[in-house]
């Protein structure tokens, strides 16, 4: 069978949700993720364990990790979180967020299938596919589905928007305001319906470009393992900016960094800024801040020239390319989800440099990802997150 199919899949009990479901997990820095685990002992974020988020990070290998990943379901599995909901199914998933609300399908899909219709669009790093690739073996569960866009006339909403007036399976809000509801389909005829709306359709992920990775190396070594996905119409989908943080290496000097960039582009120093726009950046330098106009984009071409022309992309080869001439530097990452002063503020306790990105657009997203091109690690963030510890797929056929 190809195409997306209804899944046995459990669904965490209301209960116990508020302690099992994680938060979004780039949303938070190391820190932050360990004090939660630390208050949150059932949290999911318990079983997808990064090694940067362990008392023995500089040490610890893939083996220990996912072991202690499986440890922590068997915990969670024997405790009775998660409750069975009869035959397989495809489910709705809704979030809400302050004034946004997007629905989706939560489904399964056959790595095959998957793997011909699914558009990345981000680079992905070896390392961290490899980690969810043993995770999904020892594991042997998925929790956090894969989120696409799928193209939709308004069909599919309308084809959500009458289940959500049942009765739903889940109703949580968690302690970051997001609103999260859960529907089994139950309608014969609208699971058909959805199933051949999307057949063939392609999906243009939007999170979890590494767990994607992860699938399609099992694949490749014979382990057909479905894919957890959730799948949004893309009109119902907010994306914002994923905004750079640098740390530079001692002996660089912002004012000459300054004045090469000046030569570059045009930079207009301001009193602050609070957002910014398509084809311009925002760098604080010296407690300054300067808007960087990059050169006008192109107005025809294939997906190699719309990628070069991306804001994310200019960043990373112009400005990023700049600083590095002048010196070795650190980068992490924060999405646009507090305001610019607040991150600002916070760069500079830590001595980071902060650098504002816009949002790209989701059809550049998805020209880009249907034009077989790979944007940089981190150039997007669709919010809110799909979470995990929502929905539950045991592997069962790996034992």
């Amino acid at each position: 069978m190809t195409g997306i199919q209804p899944f046995r899949g459990m669904v965490v009990r209301q209960c116990v949700a508020h302690d099992v479901v994680a938060p979004a997990y780039d949303a938070l820095t190391v820190a932050q993720r360990r004090q939660f685990r630390a208050e949150h002992p059932d949290s999911y974020l318990h079983v997808t364990r990064s090694a940067e988020d362990e008392p023995d990070a500089a040490t610890v290998d893939n083996t220990t990790l996912v072991t202690r990943g499986r440890a922590a379901l068997e915990d969670i599995l024997a405790a009775d979180m998660f409750a069975a909901h009869g035959e397989p199914a495809l489910y709705v998933y809704r979030l809400i967020d302050g004034a946004h609300l997007q629905s989706g399908i939560v489904c399964e899909v056959p790595a095959g299938y998957y793997h011909d219709v699914a558009k990345p669009h981000e680079a992905t790093r070896a390392d961290r596919a490899q980690l969810l690739a043993e995770h999904f073996t020892t594991v042997k569960a998925a929790s956090s589905p894969i989120a696409c866009a799928i193209r939709d006339d308004g069909s599919l909403e309308r084809e959500l928007h009458v289940v959500t007036k049942s009765e739903p399976l889940l109703d949580i809000t968690g302690d970051d305001g997001l609103q999260q509801t859960v529907w089994r389909i139950d309608d014969a005829a609208a699971t058909a319906r959805i199933i051949e709306r999307m057949h063939n359709e392609p999906l243009f992920i939007i999170d979890g470009h590494h767990r994607s990775a992860a699938n399609r190396t099992l694949y490749a070594q014979g382990i057909s393992l479905p894919v957890l996905a959730s799948i949004f119409p893309e009109q119902a989908l907010h994306l914002v900016g994923f905004h750079r943080l640098l740390r530079l290496h001692d002996g660089v000097d912002h004012a000459t960094v300054l004045r090469a960039i000046q030569r570059r582009f045009r930079v207009e120093t301001v009193s602050d800024v609070a957002t910014v726009s398509s084809g311009h950046v925002a760098i604080v330098l010296d407690g300054e801040w300067h808007v960087v106009n990059f050169d006008e984009r192109p107005v025809a071409g294939g997906a190699e020239i719309l990628l070069r022309s991306l804001d994310p992309v200019v960043l990373e080869r112009e400005v990023l390319g700049i600083v590095e001439h002048y010196g070795a530097f650190d980068v992490s990452y924060t999405p646009d989800t507090q305001p610019f002063a607040v991150i600002a503020a916070d760069a500079a306790e830590n001595n980071q440099v902060p650098i504002f990105v816009p949002p790209v657009a989701i059809a550049d997203m998805m020209a880009v990802a249907e034009g077989g091109v790979i944007m940089p690690a981190k150039s997007t963030y669709f919010t809110p997150k799909v979470r995990s510890g929502v929905f539950l797929r045991l592997f069962d056929e790996l034992d």
